[in-house]
């Protein structure tokens, strides 16, 4: 992990009067996903086995009040400070209508995975050629190749394959659920429908809202989700060419309920657990363990001016454009106004990794209270 300061938390800006509580409840939530699902190590980062422990801890003390958390934060973890780019930017689960089957006013689809897109390791990808980020691949009898890109299916690429999971009003419906990588759609009936990521089509993701900004449309302070798909929505036939420009595409499944269904919690994250609004953040899952706690100290844009955003978060999920060790994506909640956070989230902000602390785990891990 380039770029690391071990810093003391009476560095931390808001450390003491932060709600350590509620952060404490935030680990908890996500521990029995980590201990029964161990994530994967990244070189200079968490070691799986210590969260783990230390997940397994957290799982013994429901409850805790808030001096109590902040203490099981200070003696199980070393603060240790990232450097750049720091840039923390939001993303949320969007709701919109839908239905099972297609008809006049909603005729744009959501597809499955198709039966040859398969999961694939950094080494198969750079033995096919592919970047080291490429993580889905169509295999074929000549070896792995990239999927369809989105302009190829935007043109019917897999309209004979019954591959429709549900149908949407728009293409750019559509397009802010491959973003966002989950979404709830509300059917006819009004029930509810939750739909989340299961692969995509290994091509690079290419940022439609960097190349406005290159072709003078939008500046990097004028850029927003709202204002960015406000011009793909008013360009006609040019905005839906834009959007083809990107040639990542998202497959999804429909997701079962989960145990946290009826709380304010979101779809199930690559960590394994629900993401949970303004506690989650998605990472470089190539830099990061997921699990990790992270301190943010940034801002939160407002109506009027931005206020202060000091925040104990949570590595729980990860995205394409997410790169790099100080890059967060804040999941900030469910529906449309979660939706207009989110796309005005695109802040500096300070990032503050909290790694565990061996010598507080030793008598955890080799267990003996003598090492």
């Amino acid at each position: 992990m380039a770029g690391r300061t071990n810093i003391s938390f009476a560095d931390l800006a808001g450390w003491t009067s932060h709600d350590h509580e509620a952060a404490f409840a935030a680990f908890w939530h996500s521990a029995r996903a980590i201990v029964t699902r161990p994530p994967t190590m990244r070189a200079g980062s968490a070691a799986s086995e210590d969260l783990v422990a230390i997940a397994r801890l957290a799982l013994e003390c429901e409850g805790m009040g808030r001096s109590e958390a902040r203490a099981f934060f200070e003696d199980h973890f070393t603060p240790v400070e990232l450097t750049g780019p720091e840039l923390l930017t939001g993303y949320y689960e969007p709701v919109f209508e839908g239905r099972r089957s297609a008809n006049a006013a909603f005729s744009v689809p959501l597809h499955k995975r198709p039966s040859d897109l398969i999961a694939i390791s950094a080494d198969e990808a750079s033995t096919s050629g592919f970047t080291p980020e490429t993580s889905f691949a169509r295999k074929t009898p000549d070896g792995l190749q990239l999927h369809l890109s989105r302009k190829d299916i935007m043109a019917g690429g897999l309209d004979d394959e019954g591959l429709e999971l549900v149908w949407l009003k728009s293409a750019i419906d559509a397009y802010i659920i491959h973003i966002q990588g989950s979404a709830r759609i509300i059917l006819e009936d009004g029930s509810q429908l939750r739909v989340g990521f299961d692969g995509k089509s290994g091509h690079p993701y290419r940022s439609i809202g960097k190349i406005l900004i290159e072709k003078g449309v939008f500046t990097p302070d004028s850029i927003s989700m709202d204002t960015l798909m406000e011009h793909v929505r008013s360009s006609g036939a040019d905005g839906l060419s834009l959007l083809a420009e990107n040639p990542s595409y998202i497959f999804f499944k429909e997701m079962p309920p989960h145990e946290d269904e009826d709380r304010d919690m979101g779809p199930i994250a690559a960590a394994g657990n629900a993401l949970i609004p303004m506690r989650s953040i998605a990472v470089d899952r190539h830099v990061h363990t997921f699990g990790l706690p992270f301190w943010l100290e940034s801002t939160i844009p407002t109506d009027s001016e931005p206020i202060p955003f000091h925040q104990l978060v949570f590595a729980h999920d990860t995205g394409s454009a997410i790169k790099g060790a100080a890059r967060g994506d804040l999941f900030t909640g469910s529906g449309p106004e979660a939706g207009r956070l989110a796309g005005r989230l695109n802040a500096h902000a300070r990032f503050v990794a909290l790694m565990p602390d061996p010598s507080a785990l030793r008598p955890l891990t080799d267990g003996g209270e003598n090492g």
